[in-house]
């Protein structure tokens, strides 16, 4: 990662913070690629869950539309944490990482003019198309999925005194994620979720997964991805041997 970019990961995730030990480095070490990029709007949104110290969020958004929702729980209090692990490239990405790496550029000076104690509570930034698509030659395959080690555990939330975890999601919660939110619940965490953003939210139980945590689950998702050497996911699906490229875009 070069300078610009540690400069905006260590706004994000500050030494002294106790959550930054999540937050994943990947798009930061990107970031030098859209440094020259306009400014979008990172649209304030109405929260309506009042700032408490015991209620950890979790972001799960679209897009940019990620990005600016943590930043409007992050006004109330809470630290937003990025989570986002597909990195972003120049050519045509099966999910637009981009529109994210440039939301936390923008977000960063927002964000170091905010007074957010250490310890305040986490709101952890997902993109809900990190699975979407499939892999083709010629695309960069940058889909992602998150798993239980990648969040703090239960006996940690346990211990910061989290005693309730929010799912801002539109739809419904992913499989990989419900994985994770059963051990939360498990441990006397108490779920719920947000679909509208003008609603309450509404107290939900996690089912287990039928494989959870099992270790050929996680193998057969981490197969069917692209692992790069930063330790995120992301690279070129290439094209097979003896095929032509112009075959693969309509034209043989």
């Amino acid at each position: 990662m070069d300078s610009y970019g540690l400069l905006h990961y260590r706004s994000w995730a500050p030494a002294d913070c106790v959550w930054a030990a999540w937050a994943k480095p990947v798009l930061f070490a990107s970031m030098d690629l859209w440094r020259t990029h306009k400014d979008k709007a990172l649209e304030k949104k109405k929260i309506p869950v009042p700032y408490d110290r015991r209620t950890m969020i979790i972001v799960d958004m679209p897009g940019i539309q990620s990005v600016s929702e943590a930043f409007s729980y992050a006004l109330l209090g809470w630290r937003p944490v990025p989570l986002y692990n597909g990195v972003a490239s120049r050519g045509k990405m099966l999910v637009d990482a981009a529109e994210i790496a440039d939301g936390l550029r923008m977000g960063t000076d927002r964000l170091s003019k905010l007074s957010i104690p250490p310890d305040a509570p986490p709101v952890f930034m997902l993109d809900s198309r990190r699975m979407h698509g499939s892999k083709a030659p010629g695309l960069f395959d940058n889909r992602w999925c998150v798993f239980p080690q990648d969040m703090p555990s239960a006996s940690y939330l346990n211990s910061m005194g989290i005693e309730k975890v929010i799912v801002r999601t539109p739809v419904y919660v992913l499989e990989d994620l419900g994985q994770i939110l059963f051990d939360y619940q498990k441990s006397g965490i108490a779920l719920f979720e947000l679909r509208n953003i003008s609603d309450a939210p509404k107290a939900i139980t996690a089912r287990k997964p039928s494989l959870f945590k099992g270790f050929f689950y996680r193998l057969s998702v981490i197969a069917g991805l692209s692992r790069n050497s930063t330790g995120g996911f992301g690279s070129m699906v290439p094209y097979p041997r003896g095929h032509s490229i112009h075959r693969y875009h309509g034209l043989g």
